[in-house]
Order: structure tokens, then sequence, then C-alpha cells
């Protein structure tokens, strides 16, 4: 089991949109009853239900209340023993959107693209920006043939 990720700095208001990512590295379903997540002020949320092996879940400050620090945050995993299982720390201010990734999912990288875990929060925004991009240049190729076709009305011949 590792912290995967978290946002302590989203684009508008914190409060919706920080998260903390967790995900179970191993290769069993995992009984989430008694383990906690910590972060540097002490603020604890116990965990529960179960998460199957590379699976993932999303906790939100709506449900941790867990204020995520935008200059400097250490968050830490505890099994149901109070044993530390993993700990992802950041220095310095997070820029906003910016997401601080455990150094260790290069190592299951190969893992997840085998079973075919996909972070739909990252490809959103990419959608978003590609969907973006191809609307501007939409718009302005429309504005292009208007203006062209608007001189060859006044000019009374063809430019094309």
């Amino acid at each position: 089991m590792i912290i995967k990720e978290f946002l302590p700095n989203p684009v508008g208001l914190d409060k919706e949109g920080e998260y903390i990512k967790i995900l179970n590295d191993t290769d069993n379903t995992v009984n989430l009853s008694g383990w906690k997540i910590k972060d540097t002020s002490d603020k604890v949320f116990s965990l529960s239900g179960e998460i199957k092996s590379k699976e993932e879940i999303i906790l939100f400050y709506s449900k941790t209340k867990i204020i995520l620090n935008n200059n400097g945050e250490e968050i830490f995993l505890f099994n149901s023993e109070g044993k530390l299982i993993d700990e992802l720390i950041y220095n310095g201010k997070a820029e906003e959107g910016r997401i601080i990734m455990n150094q260790k999912i290069e190592t299951y990288r190969k893992d997840f693209e085998s079973v075919g875990v996909l972070n739909q929060e990252v490809l959103r925004p990419i959608k978003m920006v590609f969907f973006t991009d191809f609307l501007i240049a939409f718009i302005l190729g429309l504005t292009m043939v208007y203006v062209i076709l608007q001189l060859e009305k006044k000019r009374g011949e063809n430019l094309f």
C-alpha cells in the first residue's frame, strides 16, 4: 500500500479540489479497517472498507477534512497495527494544480498497464486542452474564411 499522490493546491478553492490518493500495490485485497492517514498537523482520518489489488481510492477533503498545506506537507499511511506503511512529503510552495506524486510509482507502472489502471483525473485535463486547442483553431479558420470571402466580395475577384 502506498500514498500514490496528493493535490495540496488545486486550481480554484482548495477545499473543493484537494485530495489524497491511496494505491494498493500488492497482489491481494486489503481490509482497510483500522488503517489511518495523518498529516503534518496530526489531523487523522480513519479508512474503512476494502481495496482490491492494483486499485486506488481517492480521498477528497470533503471526506477526510484534512487541509493540505500549500507550503510543505507530509502525509503518513498507517496500517491497522499502527505501523507506518508509507509517507509522501514535499517541501516548498506547491504550484497551483501541481500533483505531488510518489516516486515509487515508476516501479509499478508496468503492472498498472498490464491490468489497465488508468488515471482519469490526469487524462481529463489533457483531453480538455486538446479540445480547447481544436475549438480555437476551428474558430480562427472560420474567421479567416469569412475575411477572405468578404475581401473577394469587395474586390470582385477570387483570391484563391
